[in-house]
């Protein structure tokens, strides 16, 4: 296969591949400086097998130093700016890595480098064997340990391939990138628009504001939001909206009133499923109807209620383990459904349901109903042990709603069991992607009265 860069270099060299709020990067730049950076990292020593972490910041040096370890001959071990310097040692050391792109915390353990300081003799692309690992990439960690991932550039391709003919993304968009790029969501905007010759508007974090006015006349023609970050940007500019091709929404469930309220603004919500194991989406709402169904080439079942997935966007195999048979069925740990014409629904976590008196309650679909009460900005339901039921539910939210309130509007919406019976305000924790982080809120739970 074809390095992605070079290519849009040569089919475009004058068209924007980034734009900052500072300035545009042609493709053609870009194509320099990857060559550039990668002749300095053959001088480092990275060549074929060698991995290479990469502290992403969403800037124009992460980006380019990540097409450039690729152009090198390396894999890119993709590391959140945010990890303190246990958690890098941590990673890194699972993979092997002893040299790292970038600045973030600091480690006895590998040899950091600046950006800047890799500069070489230009290195061309060549051919790029599919099988070869792209990304090592540590899940979330959202509801349990994260674990390493390795995703190859034939899983890369197939996931760009599957989003650009559900989208009918093509070279005129302007895909807007505030998902962190340290992780799947916001890695792979960038290997979806190198593909498509298209541009990324690359924001270092999320912004309400600046999000809005991108999305206000169609500056950017597609992005990629959670939830929360699609309610806040609505809060601040309610719409009207025009120009925008699609917004994927995913990071867990999208309240039903929050996808409508986005559209009744003229906003093309498209909820979307995936994972690091699947290089991000693999059910995307079509346009069409709103109807979430796998996206070209991917395949998704229902076995007793547990979502598997299958298709060659799925990943190699874990850091530490054997490489996955890519015939073989992923069972993803989700329970949903899959209707007789495609049609899927996510219901949560199989091991996050809540056993109460008998009864099993999935914990989405409380926190649907709860989420479309206009106190409450987001919600996570757990189970507590209850000497009478078992578990019981109790709420933990963020929000001016009071307890009453919620319970109020719970009872006309839910049967009795499904009733949290206890309540936390608070602000939840947040993981980089945006989406709550569900360790972090049990523990705010555990420690309530």
């Amino acid at each position: 296969m074809l390095d992605w860069i070079s290519q849009a270099a040569r089919s475009g060299p004058d068209h924007p591949f980034i734009v900052t709020r500072d300035r545009s990067w042609m493709t053609a730049e870009v194509e320099d400086r990857v060559a550039s950076m990668a002749g300095g990292l053959r001088e480092a020593g990275v060549m074929s097998g060698v991995t290479v972490g990469l502290v992403a910041s969403n800037d124009v040096d992460s980006v380019t130093a990540m097409f450039a370890i690729w152009r090198a001959g390396g894999a890119v071990q993709l590391l959140d700016p945010r990890l303190a310097p246990a958690e890098l040692d941590h990673q890194t050391a699972q993979v092997g890595v002893t040299l790292v792109i970038g600045g973030g915390a600091s480690s006895d353990s590998v040899n950091l480098i600046a950006p800047s300081a890799l500069r070489g003799t230009g290195v061309r692309a060549g051919e790029i064997d599919p099988a070869r690992v792209a990304w090592i990439v540590f899940t979330s960690g959202s509801a349990g340990r994260p674990k390493g991932v390795r995703l190859t550039f034939a899983n890369l391709e197939a996931s760009a391939s599957a989003s650009t003919e559900h989208l009918g993304h093509d070279s005129d968009d302007v895909w807007l990138c505030n998902l962190p790029i340290s992780h799947v969501g916001g890695a792979s905007i960038l290997v979806r628009s190198a593909r498509e010759a298209s541009t990324v508007m690359l924001e270092p974090r999320f912004d309400p504001l600046q999000t809005a006015a991108a999305l206000r006349a169609g500056a950017a023609t597609i992005a990629s939001l959670v939830a929360v970050t699609l309610a806040r940007t609505l809060d601040v500019h309610p719409g009207r909206y025009s120009g925008v091709k699609a917004v994927l929404v995913g990071g867990g469930p999208v309240p039903f009133d929050l996808v409508e309220r986005a559209r009744a603004a003229g906003l093309p919500v498209l909820p979307t499923y995936g994972m690091t194991e699947t290089a991000s989406q693999i059910a995307t709402a079509r346009p069409e109807d709103g109807k979430v169904v796998a996206v070209p080439g991917a395949e998704i079942r229902s076995v007793d209620g547990r979502l598997g997935v299958r298709g060659p966007m799925l990943f190699d195999g874990y850091v530490g383990e054997g490489r996955r048979d890519a015939a073989d069925w992923f069972e993803t740990g989700d329970l949903g459904t899959v209707s007789a014409d495609g049609v899927i629904e996510v219901l949560g976590r199989a091991d996050d349901v809540i056993v109460t008196g008998g009864e099993n309650v999935h914990p989405s679909e409380v926190e649907a109903v709860l989420g479309e009460h206009p106190g409450v900005d987001a919600v996570v339901v757990m189970g507590y042990p209850d000497p009478d039921w078992g578990q019981s539910l109790i709420a933990v939210y963020e929000g001016g709603a009071a307890p009453g309130e919620l319970e109020r509007h719970a009872r006309y919406r839910l049967a009795g069991f499904k009733i949290p019976r206890r309540w936390v305000a608070t602000a939840l924790p947040r993981l980089a992607v945006g989406k709550v982080d569900r360790r972090a809120a049990r523990e705010i739970a555990d420690g309530s009265p």
